[in-house]
């Protein structure tokens, strides 16, 4: 990990769909990653939720559009539901 923001007050949201109306997920984390190239993990720490499924497939359209467009680096997303799991992850996006 390069650097990382506590995504509070920045504005940054993702819509979504819900029950036919448009609500905004703030993520909780956004994430540089390591590495020559410019790679981004949107992080997401959660208990239950049981609106998380929703909210993820949201998250990991809104990462395949950016990606696609090709201006803004690489972007992942991640939900992390124990906060032990966060010390584990961090090799599978390409960090050491």
């Amino acid at each position: 990990m390069r650097a990382f923001v506590k995504n509070a007050g920045l504005g940054f949201a993702i819509s979504y769909l819900h029950n036919s109306q448009m609500h905004d997920y703030q993520p909780d984390f956004i994430v540089r990653l390591e590495g020559e190239a410019e790679r981004y993990l949107i992080l997401e720490t959660k208990g239950y939720d049981p609106l998380a499924e929703v909210k993820r497939a949201a998250a990991k359209r809104w990462c395949a559009v950016v990606n696609a467009h090709g201006g803004y680096g690489t972007w992942e997303y991640a939900l992390i539901t124990k906060p032990l799991e966060i010390p584990s992850r961090p090799a599978r996006y390409g960090q050491t």
